[in-house]
C-alpha cells in the first residue's frame, strides 16, 4: 500500500511551477528566443508604418459584408451563408495580420541597465 507520503513525493513534479515569460525578462531573451529589435519601426517615434494601418481597415472592411448587395440570393458555403464564411475569413485574417505584427514588428522594450 502507498502511503500518504509517498504518494506526495510523487505528486511533487505535478505542483513545481513551469517557468513563465516573465522569467526570462532579465536574461536578454523571451519565452521565442532572443531578443529582436524592429527592422521596420523607426526607433525615435516608436510608431508603426501607415501601411500596417492600411491593412487592417481593408480587413475590418471585409470583416463586415455590407458590400454584398441585399437581393443577393442566399449561397452556402461549407454549410454557411457566404456572407459568414467571407466574415469568418477576414476575421482570421485579422487574427493572423496581428500575430505577425506583434511577432515581427512590434518595438522591443530596452532594459534600463543598457
Amino acid at each position: 500500500m502507498i502511503s500518504d507520503k509517498e504518494s506526495l513525493e510523487a505528486a511533487s513534479h505535478l505542483t513545481t511551477p513551469a517557468p513563465m515569460p516573465h522569467d526570462y525578462q532579465n536574461s536578454g531573451a523571451d519565452s521565442h528566443g532572443p531578443v529582436r529589435s524592429a527592422r521596420s519601426l523607426p526607433a525615435s517615434d516608436g510608431q508603426f508604418p501607415r501601411w500596417i494601418w492600411g491593412v487592417y481597415v481593408l480587413l475590418f472592411a471585409a470583416s463586415v459584408p455590407w458590400y454584398i448587395p441585399a437581393d443577393t440570393p442566399l449561397r452556402l458555403w461549407f454549410g454557411l451563408p457566404h456572407w459568414v464564411v467571407i466574415s469568418l475569413a477576414a476575421t482570421f485574417g485579422v487574427a493572423l495580420f496581428t500575430a505577425f505584427v506583434i511577432n515581427r514588428l512590434w518595438p522591443s522594450q530596452e532594459s534600463p541597465d543598457a
